[in-house]
């Protein structure tokens, strides 16, 4: 192997890893959190604006807390609370879905590099 391929393949490597750097940094956000009860939009809530939001739901009302770009539900009348136990979410991939209220709240607007979140 000569000089020449040797620092050709260096090179190469370097552009490879440059190229490939702005993949793991990118973090993109939803813009829009997606309120839908019985499968009919409710609400669209923007999460650069920090707020406190309720939406009646089946079993009651449903409060949804945004803050920092992520959006959570806070307090819902249901059996086993899971909606408001599984805290502040911003990815487009991960639902907040509370199925006794039948109310649903989902990230939209950015685009996640993710296909499926496993919990």
């Amino acid at each position: 192997m000569k000089k020449a391929d040797k620092i050709l393949i260096v090179f190469l490597l370097a552009a490879s890893v440059l190229l490939l750097l702005p993949l793991f940094g990118r973090t993109e956000q939803g813009q829009y959190a997606i309120v839908r009860v019985r499968n009919e939009e409710k609400m669209r809530l923007p999460l650069n604006q920090d707020g406190e939001y309720t939406v009646q739901g089946t079993l009651g009302d449903v409060h949804i807390v945004v803050n920092d770009g992520k959006a959570a539900v806070t307090q819902e009348n249901s059996p086993h609370h899971y909606c408001s136990k599984q805290g502040y979410v911003d990815s487009p991939a991960v639902p907040i879905v509370c199925l006794p209220n039948e109310t649903v709240v989902t990230i939209e607007g950015g685009s996640s590099l993710e296909d499926t979140v496993i919990q």
